[in-house]
């Protein structure tokens, strides 16, 4: 199995892109770490929401001479039950070199989502998941200034 299959409704991501993309260049609009979401025990378990800028980058160069890039969204996901949390340097611009995913086999035989935010400018890290879904890709929008 492809490691982003292993994220609950990827095939929104796919059906966006044509592809699971790289997101390279991409950047890291909003990383929120929430303790407060229970199972259906009511126990409390980590959770990482994460959204993140992404497109594909085409052959063809713009005006300007950069690379054309299309279906620029912004894909939310959830990751769930997350452990061994490592994150370092957030500031103003968070870009990514990728997004890399890997599947891992723990101890106890379950299989988890080994999650690395590889950064070219500002915040990195990486964690493990025991759950992972999309919740949303939307199109992006740049704000006013």
């Amino acid at each position: 199995m492809e490691p982003h299959a292993f994220i609950e409704g990827h095939e929104k991501v796919i059906a966006i892109f044509g592809q699971w993309p790289s997101f390279h260049d991409g950047e890291i609009h909003r990383l929120l770490l929430d303790s407060t979401r229970r199972d259906l025990e009511g126990s409390r378990y980590p959770s990482i929401e994460l959204d993140l800028r992404g497109w594909i980058m085409t052959d063809e160069v713009t005006e300007q001479g950069f690379y054309r890039c299309k279906f620029d969204s912004v894909v939310r996901l959830l990751f769930e039950n997350v452990s061994l949390v490592e994150l370092d340097g957030l500031n103003h611009q968070n870009v990514l070199s990728c997004l890399g995913l890997e599947l891992f086999s723990e101890n106890d035989g379950e299989v988890r989502l080994r999650v690395e935010l590889e950064h070219c400018y500002g915040l990195s890290g990486s964690f493990l998941a025991a759950g992972a879904s999309v919740v949303s890709v939307t199109p992006y929008v740049a704000s006013a200034a």
